[in-house]
Order: structure tokens, then sequence, then C-alpha cells
């Protein structure tokens, strides 16, 4: 695993060193600064699959003839119980986020986002009651604590289209790289469920199309529809449970999913221009 984290954060911060040496031969950028309101598709959950053989070991004593005493005496069969658990990960849906943006005279730009972080903590709990054959009450409680924290982050090298800089509407496409990293926690309440724990780093890339508004002369809107295909994937989700082998609470759950696997975002971008690209000598 920290392996994986180390990898996930080379992979972040390697846009910024690759941007700071190719920044020095440009002339002409402009820097902008945005409020991102991004849509994420929940992840897909996890399975836990067990099965155990149970002797049933009760005796069945029958009769072979109404009238007759005499009876024979069967032993109870093993029984296959099979349990199979599902479980999702609080998924954040509605999220806001943050970018830098250069773009150069040309419409050639560079994008960096942090696109998820969120740290949520939740309780669910059922209690209920019932009267025993003395006629006092029994209580009993169920349900389950959460902790959840994600963060991840984008790099985009795109370019915006069309020779008419002041046009109201402008037309970009990009392609990005977006590593996530997700820790989550399930505690439960009943001695009947087991804890889930969950350290997951995710790798998607994209090909993002933009339509982006000019609003005034420091503000505008970009609109993303970000197809994120999952190519890399560290960590699973453990179940504790004391009760399975050692070999199965170190594999954990299995996800549904083939590399590359597909899901949808969605971006709003407010920007506002920190910087206004240098004219050079010439131009008016």
């Amino acid at each position: 695993m920290k392996k994986a984290l180390t990898l996930c954060l080379f992979i972040a911060l390697l846009p910024f060193v690759l941007f700071a040496q190719s920044s020095k031969k440009k002339i002409g950028a402009s820097v902008h600064a945005a409020t991102m309101f991004n849509y994420y598709s929940a992840l897909k959950p996890y399975k836990f699959i067990s099965e155990r053989y149970s002797q049933d070991k009760g005796l069945i004593l029958q009769f072979i003839t109404k009238n007759s005493g005499t009876f024979y005496v069967k032993e109870g069969d093993s029984i296959l119980i099979q349990r199979e658990l599902s479980s999702n990960m609080p998924s954040q849906l509605f999220g806001i986020g943050t970018s830098i943006q250069v773009k150069r005279a040309d419409g050639l730009f560079h994008e960096i986002s942090l696109t998820k972080l969120g740290l949520s903590k939740s309780s669910s709990i059922l209690t209920y009651s019932a009267l025993d054959t003395l006629g006092e009450e029994i209580r009993y409680m169920e349900g389950f604590d959460e902790k959840m924290f994600s963060f991840g982050m984008r790099y985009e090298l795109g370019k915006y289209f069309g020779n008419n800089k002041d046009a109201k509407l402008r037309f970009g496409i990009s392609g990005g790289i977006e590593p996530s990293y997700y820790r989550y926690k399930r505690t439960p309440r009943t001695s009947q469920e087991f804890p889930l724990e969950t350290s997951l780093i995710t790798i998607d890339l994209a090909l993002i199309p933009t339509l982006s508004a000019t609003l005034s002369k420091k503000l505008s809107l970009d609109f993303k529809f970000i197809p994120n295909f999952l190519t890399a994937d560290f960590g699973t989700m453990k179940e504790l449970n004391p009760s399975l082998p050692k070999r199965l609470q170190d594999q954990g759950g299995l996800r549904d999913y083939k590399s590359p696997d597909m899901t949808w975002a969605f971006s709003i971008l407010l920007r506002y221009t920190v910087k206004e690209a240098k004219k050079k000598r010439g131009e008016d």
C-alpha cells in the first residue's frame, strides 16, 4: 500500500515538474483560477462471499406404523450455508474543488485541479425491544458508524479551438489523468456483523471535451463532460471477521469490474483571470 501511495503522489506531482520546466519557454501565457462544482458516479460495491457446512445434530424419531411402538432414528443432514455481503462506500457524488489553469495565446493550456477533498462521519442506529416469557423488556440495538476520507487531483493538457479569441463560446478538448485516494471504515454496533476497512487508490484517464463561455473580461464559465477510464486500482475492502481463514481476510472483497472500466463525471468551473497574457512586441 505504501508503494501504491508513493506512485499515486508521484503521478500527481509529475505535471508540476514538467510544467515548471516547459513554462519558461512560453510567451504570452495567462493564469486563471477556478472554483469547481463536480459530480462523480458512485464507486462499484465490494462483495464478500463465503460458505460453510453446518451439521444438524438433532435426531428425528419416526414411527414405522401408527399403531406400532417400533421406530427408527434418523440423524440430521449437513447443511451448506452460503453468505454474501455487498457493501458500498459512501460516494462523493457532489463536491466542490478548485483549479489553476495556465493558457497560452494559441489556446494550449495546462491545468491542475483538486477534484476531491472530503471527510465525513455518520451513524445509523436502530433500537427495538421485545418482551420475554416473564414479561420483562429486552432491548436490542443494531446499526453502524462510518468514517470516510477522499482526496483526488487531475492534471489536464489541452487546447481551446477557434480563431476569434473574443468569441463568447469556445470549444476545447484535453487529456487528463486523475489519481484518487479513499479511506473508509465501518464499525457495526452489533456482534452479528463485522467491521469493514478500505484503503483504495485509483488512477483514471480521460478525454475531456469542454465548452467555455465568456461572461466578462475577467470571468468565464466552463462545462466539462468527463468519461473516466479506470486503468489502475490498488487496495481493497477487508472484512475483519476472525472466523474466516487468514487467506480470505487478506484477500478482501471483490469488485465486479474489468479494467479499463468507464465511469462518468461532470464539472462546472467558474474561472477568474488572475494574470493576463503579456502582449508580444509589435502587438497593439
